[in-house]
C-alpha cells in the first residue's frame, strides 16, 4: 500500500537548504498580506453599508421631488463608490497575490512569483495612500521583505525574470482583478434613479479628469 503523503515529505527534505531558510519569510509575508486583506475587506463592507444608506436617503429625496438634496446624495454616492471600487480592486489583487505566493515550491518560483508580485503590491500601495493609509504603509514593509526575499534568491540561483515579463504579468492580474470588481460591484450597489444616473456620471466624469 502507497501512502502519498510520506513521498511528499521526502520531497520537502530535498528542497535546497536555502530554500527552507527563506519559506519562512515567505510565509510572514503570506500572514502580513492576509492581514492587509481582511482590513481592505471590512474597510470595503463598511463602504457597501454606507452606500445603502445614502441611496436610500437619495431615492426619498427624489420621490419628495427634492432634486438639489436627491443630487448632493447622488454626488455623494459616486464618490464613495469610486473608492469602494479602488478597495475592492486592491482587495481582490492581494488575494490573487496571495494565492500565487502560496504555489511557491523552490527558488524557480521565488523569481516568477515574487518579480510581478512587488509591483502588484506598489501599485496597491500607490492607489490606496490617500485611502487607507494604514494599509498602504504596510504594504510598503511588505514590500520591502518582498525585494530582501528576491535579492537573496537571485544571489543563490543566478536567475533574474525579465521587466517586460514581470510587467505583463502584473498588469494581467490587475486587469483581471478591475474585471472581477466591476461584476461585483454591478451586483451588489443598485443603479441610481434614472433622472440621477447622468449627475453620478458627471461626477466620476470629473474625478477622472483630476
Amino acid at each position: 500500500m502507497r501512502f502519498p503523503f510520506f513521498r511528499q515529505e521526502r520531497r520537502v527534505e530535498e528542497r535546497p537548504r536555502e530554500f527552507r531558510v527563506i519559506s519562512p519569510r515567505i510565509i510572514d509575508i503570506l500572514t502580513h498580506l492576509k492581514v492587509q486583506s481582511e482590513k481592505l475587506k471590512r474597510t470595503y463592507h463598511r463602504l457597501l453599508a454606507r452606500d445603502k444608506e445614502l441611496f436610500e436617503a437619495c431615492v426619498r429625496a427624489e420621490q419628495e421631488l427634492d432634486r438639489d438634496r436627491a443630487t448632493i446624495y447622488a454626488n455623494e454616492i459616486a464618490q464613495l463608490r469610486k473608492m469602494s471600487r479602488t478597495i475592492l480592486k486592491s482587495q481582490i489583487s492581494l488575494e490573487k497575490v496571495i494565492l500565487r505566493l502560496e504555489t511557491i515550491r523552490d527558488f524557480g518560483d521565488v523569481m516568477n512569483v515574487l518579480a510581478p508580485a512587488t509591483k502588484i503590491i506598489r501599485r496597491i500601495q500607490s492607489d490606496l495612500s490617500g485611502l487607507v493609509p494604514e494599509v498602504a504603509h504596510n504594504l510598503r514593509m511588505v514590500d520591502e521583505m518582498l525585494e530582501g526575499v528576491m535579492v537573496e534568491a537571485g544571489n543563490v540561483t543566478g536567475a533574474t525574470v525579465s521587466v517586460m515579463v514581470a510587467d505583463s504579468e502584473a498588469r494581467r492580474i490587475l486587469e483581471e482583478a478591475s474585471e472581477i470588481a466591476a461584476q461585483r460591484m454591478s451586483n451588489q450597489f443598485p443603479e441610481l434613479p434614472e433622472p440621477l444616473k447622468a449627475d453620478e456620471k458627471s461626477q466620476v466624469s470629473r474625478d477622472n479628469v483630476i
